[in-house]
């Protein structure tokens, strides 16, 4: 299917969008807006409904709703469904040899998130226990998407590092969080996150041959992003990163040529939202309440400790409620105990 740029709106950006230098409430449960915000404000796409920004839809899948579409859905649950522990030939296997690898991928956001989250995973008797954690992201900047997405890149070398020291290989890896900015100076819209679009579905097509097991990449936008010295990912980087995110959602559901999931010609696993966690910065709570302000970063980039229990208590929260992912998040067999 060919896609239809019907819209061309640029939006004048103050600062240029580089490569990351540090580096991270189930919001598909937030009710619709009907009323339209103004249109060229920035508001939280799961808020924004089938209101528009610049002429686009809101709503993280199409048609301004925060749910996925029924065929959507019914994928998303079978394919959460079908994840099962795997032993280091990629077989399923129940014993103590079997991992589900829980990866993350991506800048140093990405990894903070992960680790906060694996502390609230391991040890946890609500938590799968076959989940094996793994925090592959890695921050100072080597892991923006530009890297990501290039076979050759030494980010991959770190990756396969990582794994290695952690007793599990690419085969046993069938979910992923995926979170990171590019390095292109681009910052109008919808320019931009078209332009992340493509370089994310670069990715994940490389994701499917290097985890032949991947089944779920899961994306959350990014966090408002504060103006501090040294902190070049600001404003509306962040803002742009969350749009490009929906736009590979709806191509994948869309059919879209290079973004097929399932059968035997698929080349990219299924993507779909955990929790959005991009806030307009104010005191203003979203509609689920949620709230980021740069007094829950260090740098107006990174998050405090706080900030991070914040963060991975409403991802975690998403695992657990969420019908598709608590199918493999959860522990359903609290008798079973292989860690």
């Amino acid at each position: 299917m060919k896609r239809v740029y019907s819209l061309i709106l640029v939006l004048a950006g103050f600062i240029a969008c580089n490569k990351e230098t540090g580096d991270s409430i189930n919001s598909n449960a937030v009710s619709e807006v009907s009323q339209p915000f103004a249109d060229t404000a920035r508001v939280p796409i799961n808020d924004l409904g089938k209101g528009t920004y610049l002429g686009f839809t809101g709503g993280l899948y199409p048609g301004g709703t925060n749910k996925p579409p029924a065929g959507y859905a019914a994928d998303l649950l079978a394919f959460a469904s079908s994840i099962k522990p795997l032993n280091p030939a990629g077989v399923g296997d129940s014993s103590l040899k079997g991992k589900i690898g829980f990866i993350s991928i991506g800048g140093s956001t990405c990894g903070d998130l992960m680790i906060a989250l694996k502390n609230k995973t391991n040890g946890n008797p609500k938590t799968n226990p076959f989940l094996h954690v793994v925090n592959c992201a890695d921050g100072g900047g080597g892991a923006s998407l530009n890297s990501v997405m290039n076979p050759n890149d030494p980010y991959w070398n770190h990756v396969d590092l990582v794994l290695r020291s952690s007793f599990i290989n690419n085969r046993q890896i069938q979910v992923m969080y995926f979170e990171t900015e590019d390095s292109t100076n681009l910052k109008s819209f919808p320019a931009r996150p078209y332009q992340y679009r493509d370089e994310l579905e670069v990715a994940l097509r490389l994701f499917k041959t290097r985890f032949p097991n991947l089944k779920l990449v899961y994306f959350v936008g990014r966090t408002t992003t504060f103006h501090k010295s040294q902190i070049p990912n600001i404003e509306p980087c962040p803002y742009y990163a969350g749009w490009g995110q929906k736009f590979v959602v709806q191509d994948q559901i869309n059919g879209v040529a290079g973004t097929k999931y399932k059968g035997d010609s698929a080349v990219a696993p299924l993507t779909t939202w955990a929790w959005y966690e991009w806030a307009n910065g104010t005191n203003v709570p979203r509609k689920d309440g949620f709230v980021w302000q740069e007094s829950q970063t260090t740098d107006g980039l990174h998050a405090t400790d706080a900030g991070l229990d914040t963060l991975s208590s409403r991802f975690q929260n998403f695992l657990f409620t969420d019908p598709a992912a608590n199918r493999w998040y959860a522990n359903h067999h609290p008798f079973i105990s292989p860690r």
